[in-house]
């Protein structure tokens, strides 16, 4: 089975890939895209795939302007961070969806679906859902922030949620920790910006560190029932999930 991933996320495309060696050994992954340009240029010169893993938000635009350029007839499976009541028609239709960010349980049933509908000719992408996606507009999004405010010595930036690997505090202060190791001070308590953040995404640890899922490399078992937790960058002291919080990490996690 030839499986195509078009999503931009590095940690989210790597960790999908594991799950597929895990629950379909005969996948073969024909390409990781993570762009419309290169998705596009792809699928007008290849048509030799089972399926696609198709994330909706792109780096460079919305994964639904492809079917402006290109005729594909594959199943789709979608990677979205929307709410789930804005999807509710995918159930009724043969193609499925993935919540970011991604289990293992979602992923083996939407698996499942595509090879019960895998001969069917209904279990290509209709034309009624592909207006439906293009209806669903910002407003049906959740309301998290996306983009934080942070200052890089004298210079103020502003980083995506998709760019932060955790936030920490250290010294009285706040800091951003970014997929690309640096250090950004935060003029927020932690608290505030949990509120501010998707569930799903971001986990607090403890209250020195609110982790993103895409960053945890490692888990382990610790003292009194606690959990230790690796992240990549690594972080400046060890983060450790409480007994009491444990369980509801676990299932953070997907467990």
């Amino acid at each position: 089975m030839n499986v195509l991933i078009i999503e931009d996320e590095q940690m989210a495309a790597q960790r999908l890939t594991e799950m597929l060696s895990e629950l379909e050994p005969s996948a073969e992954i024909a390409g990781v895209l993570d762009s419309l340009e290169s998705s596009i240029a792809y699928l007008k010169r290849s048509s030799d795939l089972d399926l696609i893993f198709m994330d909706i938000e792109l780096g460079d635009g919305r994964s639904l302007e492809i079917f402006d350029q290109v005729k594909i007839d594959v199943p789709i499976i979608f990677i979205t961070a929307y709410q789930e009541h804005a999807l509710r028609a995918f159930k009724q239709n043969s193609i499925d969806y993935l919540l970011k960010p991604l289990h293992k349980t979602e992923l083996k049933a939407a698996l499942e679906k595509f090879h019960r509908l895998h001969n069917r000719q209904d279990a290509v992408l209709p034309p009624n859902m592909l207006q439906l996606l293009k209806e669903i507009n910002i407003a049906d999004q959740p309301s998290y922030k996306d983009r934080f405010l942070a200052k890089a010595g004298s210079r103020m930036v502003t980083v995506s949620t998709q760019k932060i690997a955790y936030f920490y505090t250290k010294d009285r202060s706040q800091f951003i920790k970014t997929s690309g190791n640096e250090d950004l001070l935060i003029d927020k308590p932690l608290d505030e910006i949990e509120s501010e953040l998707d569930g799903r995404q971001f986990f607090r640890a403890n209250r020195q560190f609110i982790i993103n899922y895409n960053h945890v490399e490692k888990v382990q078992a610790w003292l009194s029932g606690k959990l230790k937790v690796q992240v990549t960058p690594a972080a400046y002291e060890d983060i450790v999930v409480s007994r009491l919080r444990a369980s509801d990490f676990k299932k953070w996690l997907g467990d």
